[in-house]
């Protein structure tokens, strides 16, 4: 598995983009932002590391239904062609895109050992549009990810504003790689190049695609 998928998944759980839009608030302050995420981070974990392969799912399922604003996420990875999709094809895109995300995490095994991932707060920088919550995270003994870049741990930047009293993540970035923009360059790919530029052959194609992944990840769980 390539190191940055590996980062991907283990910091999915952390993607709470509800924070974007005009009223967020930037100043959260050191000490708040600092709590928030490393009580975030340790809760992720703790359920990542997780023996029970049916219990961490449902916890994983429910962050990202509770926690996630899907609504958000979906709009803002279609970009320019939301605003090309008749009302019905939003509704349809936004259907499919729940169990998209959801079916996505579920193709990779989360099989973490405790101390295989853990990551340290290096610091919080506060700016007029957001917080920085930078950190590292560092992989013990995975041999199939580890490679030399990532030995000395992989710097994470966090991105928090604070929205009706709860502090949000509106978006992480891994080096210089946006996750959000990444999948939004991926959609993109996906509408232009092998769609043609037709919202409704895309979401056939969507559909297929997660019928599919949907498929696959069955058969994988219930392999003894």
């Amino acid at each position: 598995m390539k190191i940055k998928y590996f980062l991907q998944l283990i910091t999915l759980f952390f993607i709470l983009f509800v924070g974007a839009n005009f009223s967020a608030q930037a100043n959260i302050g050191e000490n708040r932002a600092r709590t928030w995420a490393q009580g975030k981070g340790e809760e992720i974990l703790q359920i990542l590391t997780s023996q029970d392969t049916e219990a961490k799912y449902n916890k994983l399922d429910q962050i990202l239904t509770q926690d996630a604003d899907l609504d958000y996420i979906a709009k803002f990875i279609m970009g320019k062609y939301w605003r090309l999709m008749t009302v019905e094809q939003q509704e349809n895109y936004r259907q499919l895109f729940d169990r998209y995300i959801h079916a996505v995490y579920k193709s990779y095994p989360l099989d973490l050992q405790q101390g295989d991932v853990t990551f340290q707060i290096d610091k919080i920088i506060s700016n007029a549009s957001d917080t920085e919550v930078l950190c590292t995270i560092f992989i013990k003994n995975l041999e199939k990810v580890v490679d030399e870049k990532s030995a000395g741990g992989i710097k994470v930047i966090f991105r928090l504003v604070e929205n009706g009293g709860k502090i949000q993540l509106r978006d992480l970035k891994i080096g210089e790689s946006s996750l959000l923009l990444s999948f939004r360059n991926r959609f993109y790919k996906m509408i232009h190049e092998d769609s043609d530029d037709e919202i409704e052959w895309f979401l056939e194609d969507f559909a297929t695609m997660i019928d599919d992944l949907e498929e696959k990840n069955e058969k994988m769980y219930s392999e003894p």
